[in-house]
């Protein structure tokens, strides 16, 4: 299991230091013996079934690193990494090109990004968003991550209608660090299309639910942003307040809900923080959009 996360890491591209990081802990909870019986039973539900106990594996990830006297954080991810062997399997049962395959196990290091940058920890905060990858529900197709859901309410546009009950596909942004330009997002459109091909209902659509469509951008971002480009792929049929000042994380890389020292370093910060000194909030927007 060790020798397949040293050849894991150097496949996607993790950093040194964070390798050095994950294998020390994978280390320590294999030297004590209880924390690896835990360990391995937690893979081994996998591995006999992709309609196993989630709840589970990650309840023994948690007892392995109480028992190892590691963080939470990091035994669950580890576990996840461990997992993504027998997904690879899985994909080829099902025959799903694996060109999605790599792209869809990149996202459990875009995770562990987000949760080092804001808790300084190698770990993933919402451990339970990786098992939709893990269950084959969502996939990485381009630059955009999909799952089937039903759509939730009624909306029509050129002649085309679609309720509450129709299967559409529901949209994720990974923080990949790749642009959020039109052309990928057009490519990325295309690919799932014929990807979800008979599996969705038609017309085909596509939902989004994401701060980045946020409908207060239209006065707070330069039209000639990336952000504001991606927004006008969608019509916008909903939109909220966060509490809290939700998301803030995924703009400054941060917990920091104090204004006054959130960082400047680019225009999208720059904008959001005098969004807030203003007094304005962060928010999210619901967009759709026909395939």
């Amino acid at each position: 299991m060790r020798e397949y996360l040293e050849n894991y890491y150097k496949n996607y591209g993790y950093e040194q230091e964070d390798i050095d990081v994950l294998l020390a802990t994978f280390d320590k909870i294999f030297q004590n013996e209880k924390a690896k019986e835990y360990f391995e039973e937690a893979v081994m539900l996998y591995e006999k079934s992709i309609d196993c106990d989630y709840g589970q594996i990650i309840d023994l990830a948690d007892k392995a690193a109480k028992e190892a006297y590691v963080y939470e954080y990091t035994a669950e991810i580890l576990v996840f990494m461990c997992l993504t062997k027998k997904l690879k399997e899985y994909y080829i049962e099902k025959g799903v090109d694996l060109s999605i395959y790599d792209n869809t196990v990149q996202d459990i290091r875009y995770q562990m990004n987000d949760c080092k940058a804001t808790r300084n920890i190698l770990g993933v905060i919402y451990i339970h968003w990786c098992i939709g990858f893990m269950k084959m529900e969502r996939f990485a197709i381009g630059r955009f991550q999909y799952e089937i859901i039903k759509f939730g309410t009624n909306y029509s546009k050129d002649g085309k209608e679609i309720n509450a009950q129709h299967k559409v596909l529901n949209l994720h942004i990974p923080g990949s660090g790749e642009p959020l330009n039109e052309e990928l997002a057009l490519k990325s459109f295309e690919m799932a299309k014929e990807f979800y091909k008979g599996l969705i209902d038609e017309p085909m659509a596509v939902k989004c639910s994401s701060w980045l469509l946020y409908p207060e951008h239209e006065q707070m971002l330069s039209h000639e942003s990336n952000i504001y480009r991606f927004m006008q792929l969608f019509d916008i049929i909903d939109y909220g307040i966060k509490k809290n000042n939700g998301d803030l994380y995924r703009i400054f890389g941060t917990e920091e809900k104090r204004v006054e020292y959130l960082s400047e370093n680019t225009s999208l910060q720059r904008a959001y923080k005098k969004h807030l000194l203003n007094g304005g909030k962060t928010g999210y927007g619901v967009g759709v959009r026909f395939l």
